[in-house]
């Protein structure tokens, strides 16, 4: 009986693992960064695609 416990937690952590990345995808589809603020050319990107208006990632060419 303890197994099914065991497989169940395992299969719910899975499916919700995958329910955030792809929710997250989908969150960060027009970052150039995919999401990741961690460095000063993420700031830089940012900015420079909105002094532009641009809708595309500026890394894009």
């Amino acid at each position: 009986m303890w197994q099914y416990v065991v497989l169940a937690i395992v299969i719910l952590s899975a499916i919700g693992y995958v329910a955030y990345r792809t929710w997250q995808t989908f969150r960060a589809a027009s970052d150039p960064c995919h999401g990741c603020a961690g460095c000063a050319i993420h700031d830089q990107l940012k900015a420079k695609q909105k002094r532009k208006g641009r809708k595309k990632p500026v890394c894009f060419k």
